[in-house]
């Protein structure tokens, strides 16, 4: 007799059994026990307990794994999304026996559970079992987000937020320290996750913090999401801007911001050769300090500093007529490097700087500006600087 054994066979009886069919009463048998090895067969369930569609943050779930294995398993896992999951108490995350236990779930838990199970015939990883947990909205950006606006200026202020199911209802309130104000429904629109509000200051008092908040089915937004509205405009241009720590082919720029114009500002440097329209380099940074490589020598550079914020760009500060000189082309005499040139902000400065004659000499506009010692192996630069004025003491080389 042949006979192939399937899973379901497992621990039945096999029976061979001789008879005389003209005594029915009578018969002789024997019996084995069969043993079919296999690996584990494996089912993930949520528990039998749980209702999947009305899991929300804060409520504790279980998963149950059911497996059937010959020899037993002797390990089994969990993963969330592909990932093992192991037993974490400060995470609320515990196994038992054949049990996953989720305290306090959050929007986090949510995602693909599967379980794994192992024995000497080989690993077996179960169905994927889509867990869901609703939240509250909350609001996508952290912190508070400023928004400048001058007067009679309307900009559109974008509340989103992240809920599951999506918000059903947005609220938006208005507050200038003196009072707290509702907006009326009808001045913002609402969709699904984010809700737009047209916003036109006309007045000191419309100044203040717009707030957003949202709710759904789970509940309320416990934190609003925040607009700080200021009068805004675009940066002034930086000041004071200097060349510093010179050498055979760089330059460290540096300069005083400017008024931000009322919202948060970055800084760029561009710099232009001969008559060039196009930056040949263009750095940023969150301070107006830069370095700038890679110097041709004997080449003339125009160099201009800009603010930037949400409002548009500052007018530049301009050094012009940068100009590094190959060492090897230097004649006899004294040498001096100008490496530090200020930008004069007013004439009553560059008077000042003009009649002290104190390292510096102006003549028709133009002066020169000596702060260093000589050095052996660094060139020399030459820098006329302008800020926006027509008249200015500007460094030369000598």
């Amino acid at each position: 007799m042949s006979f192939v054994p399937t899973l379901d066979d497992d621990g039945k009886p096999l029976v061979c059994r001789a008879q005389n069919p003209n005594v029915s009463a009578l018969f002789l048998e024997t019996s084995w026990l069969i043993s079919v090895v296999y690996p584990p067969v494996v089912r993930l369930r949520l528990g039998s307990s749980l209702a999947a569609g009305d899991i929300k943050e804060g409520d504790d779930v279980y998963f149950e794994c059911h497996v059937r294995a010959n020899p037993p398993a002797r390990k089994l896992s969990w993963l969330h999304d592909d990932l093992p999951l192991v037993h974490n108490a400060s995470a609320r995350v515990f196994h038992s026996n054949q049990s996953l236990v989720l305290q306090k779930v959050t929007r986090r838990s949510s995602g693909r559970y599967a379980c794994s199970a192992l024995n000497a015939e080989g690993e077996t990883v179960s169905n994927e079992l889509y867990f869901r947990v609703k939240y509250a909205p909350s609001c996508r950006s952290g912190g508070v987000a400023v928004v400048g606006a001058a007067r009679g200026e309307s900009v559109v202020i974008v509340c989103e937020v992240d809920a599951d199911p999506p918000a059903a209802v947005f609220k938006w309130k208005f507050n200038n320290s003196g009072e707290t104000l509702d907006v009326a429904a009808d001045r913002y629109t609402s969709n699904g996750s984010a809700s737009s509000l047209k916003y036109t200051p006309v007045a000191d008092l419309d100044y203040g913090t717009l707030s957003c908040s949202a709710s759904n089915e789970v509940g309320s937004q416990l934190a609003p999401c925040v607009f700080q509205m200021v009068a805004a405009g675009k940066p002034h241009a930086p000041r004071n801007c200097s060349l510093w720590n010179q050498t055979a082919d760089s330059v460290e720029v540096s300069c005083a911001p400017g008024f931000d114009g009322g919202l948060p500002q970055r800084f760029l440097l561009e710099l232009y050769s001969g008559d060039d329209t196009v930056p040949r380099v263009n750095l940023s940074s969150s301070e107006p300090v830069w370095t700038v490589r890679g110097l041709e020598w004997d080449v003339r550079f125009r160099l201009a500093a800009v603010a930037v914020n949400a409002k548009g760009r500052s007018p530049p500060a301009l050094l012009d007529d940068v100009l590094f000189r190959d060492p090897e082309k230097r004649t006899a005499g004294p040498r001096r490097e100008i490496i530090r040139p200020r930008i004069h902000q007013t004439a009553n400065v560059k008077e000042i700087m003009c009649q002290s004659q104190i390292a510096l000499e102006c003549s028709s506009g133009e002066s020169s500006y000596d702060t260093t010692r000589p050095t052996r192996a660094s060139a020399r630069a030459s820098v006329t600087v302008r800020h926006d004025i027509s008249h200015s003491c500007a460094t030369t080389d000598e």
